[in-house]
């Protein structure tokens, strides 16, 4: 017999029942969408190259310029290599068989393979590179006359050089600051006040025992770094390898003016006088001859594009080609040995060159008008190296390879990174592993170096990925934005 009061009382334990199992579900569902939130914000710290597709077309056919990038990646590494090692060791300045038989026979101070712990000299490649990689297109439109797209083109280079350049410095600064109140560069701090290694005890700013005093000298520091007025802008103290910033910025300047001013000149007048301007600048002090090596860039830039246009109408002046186009075996040795005399200049000995075999002649050759011996040298070195890549594909093949342009794409975050990590992380690491191989012999020693570089590198470059990713993409982009957003439509 139908009963509504037992129909009701029956229904009631399912419904509560159903009602309960909506909620655990979406209880469930709450917790699964915020663990998938989490790992998802946790991804970021993923290093790029665990993120791409290996078999993508980007990995299989770097872009025609791709081996730029592959060589600032590789000098930016020679250099970080250097920046570590040389708080440890002084013997690799002496030039091979330069100081009568005492710590002269080194491996290391042989000519090229020097360049491997010698990274300091990397500095010119990538001023030569930067004058290659700003110049490239605003040549192409010149060549083509092609004015109004150039013009637009160096509108956009200066307006956004600045921020390029120095927002992501800012933004790693600023963790050095937090770094620094944390307590973080203390003990590399009272390293600095007694240095107890046999190599450079590099600058650092000072640690302040107030967080006010630190923040307020951080802030003088970077307001200094960052004014362009300033003719020699004083190290940045928080990271003393960040000098080049300005310097970078300023020839840009520069060769940003060179190439409006150049734009309308035949192709060959331009490049001549290029040539010119290269030579005057070497001839004056240390900062002009900075200058000079961003002018090289503009001419080899100017070489790669004339290359560019003859590739591309070979079929059609196939008669024209002189013979020295067509003897690619001496086209061959002419680029080997520009590129390698290239290298032997680049690695100019810092101690003795005078009495180095190889560089005694050079030594004596060198003009008495320049400031420093082996800047002099090591900068025509740089631009003799990158105008013999620029001109041989067998030359560049090491530096297309994914490793080469890898390290290319974060080279920049690289170099700004490195330097705290070696005064925080990297002595740190030394002192362990020291405790461990003993630091009084001279294989405990090397040994202890090179395992805290090993192991501090791997952190060097998965935080120059994170930071390429969170901080320099996004600078970039930044830039772009603020530049449509004010710039004037035509």
């Amino acid at each position: 017999m139908y009963s509504p009061d037992r129909t009701s009382s029956d229904d009631a334990p399912l419904l509560e029942q159903l009602e309960t199992d909506q909620r655990m579900h979406l209880d469930m569902n709450e917790k699964h969408i915020k663990r998938r939130v989490f790992w998802d914000r946790l991804s970021i710290l993923k290093p790029s190259f665990l993120r791409q597709n290996a078999s993508s077309d980007d990995a299989q056919r770097p872009h025609p310029t791709a081996w730029l990038d592959g060589l600032r990646g590789v000098a930016a590494f020679l250099v970080y290599i250097y920046h570590f090692q040389h708080m440890f060791h002084q013997s690799f300045n002496l030039g091979y068989g330069s100081n009568e038989g005492d710590n002269d026979h080194w491996l290391i101070q042989l000519p090229i393979i020097r360049l491997t712990v010698n990274g300091q000299v990397q500095v010119a490649t990538f001023y030569v590179l930067s004058g290659i990689s700003l110049s490239l297109k605003p040549l192409r439109l010149a060549r083509n006359r092609e004015f109004d797209r150039f013009f637009d083109t160096m509108f956009s280079s200066v307006f956004r050089r600045a921020l390029r350049l120095y927002l992501p410095v800012l933004a790693v600064q600023i963790g050095v600051l937090f770094a620094t109140l944390l307590g973080l560069y203390n003990h590399g701090y009272a390293l600095s006040q007694n240095w107890p290694y046999g190599g450079t005890n590099e600058l650092m700013h000072t640690v302040f025992d107030s967080n006010w005093a630190q923040i307020e000298d951080w802030l003088r520091a970077m307001w200094h770094f960052v004014d362009p007025l300033i003719p020699y802008q004083p190290r940045l103290m928080y990271d003393v390898h960040t000098w080049t910033i300005p310097i970078e910025f300023r020839n840009s300047v520069i060769l940003f003016v060179t190439l409006v001013g150049f734009s309308k000149l035949k192709p060959r007048i331009r490049m001549s006088l290029g040539v010119v301007l290269w030579m005057y600048c070497m001839c004056h002090t240390v900062i002009e001859s900075e200058t000079a090596l961003f002018m090289a860039g503009m001419v080899v830039a100017e070489f790669m594009v004339i290359q560019d246009e003859s590739a591309k109408q070979s079929h059609l002046a196939a008669s024209s080609i002189k013979s020295w186009n067509q003897r690619a075996d001496v086209q061959c040795v002419f680029w080997c040995a520009t590129g390698l005399f290239g290298l032997h200049l680049l690695s100019w000995p810092v101690w003795n060159a005078e009495r180095t075999p190889g560089y005694r002649t050079l030594a004596r050759m060198t003009p008495r008008f320049t400031d420093i011996q082996e800047y002099f040298w090591q900068r025509i070195g740089a631009a003799m190296f990158v105008f013999a890549l620029s001109g041989s594909a067998f030359l560049r093949h090491p530096f297309q390879t994914p490793l080469a342009v890898y390290l290319g794409k974060i080279s920049f975050p690289l170099y700004i990174v490195h330097g705290p990590l070696n005064h925080t992380l990297g002595l740190w690491l030394v002192e362990m592993f020291f405790k461990v191989t003993g630091s009084e012999s001279f294989a405990g020693y090397e040994t202890g170096v090179i395992l805290a570089f090993c192991i501090e590198a791997i952190v060097v470059v998965w935080l120059a990925d994170l930071v390429m990713r969170t901080v320099d993409g996004p600078s970039v982009r930044f830039g772009r934005w603020l530049q449509g957003k004010w710039e004037v439509r035509s």
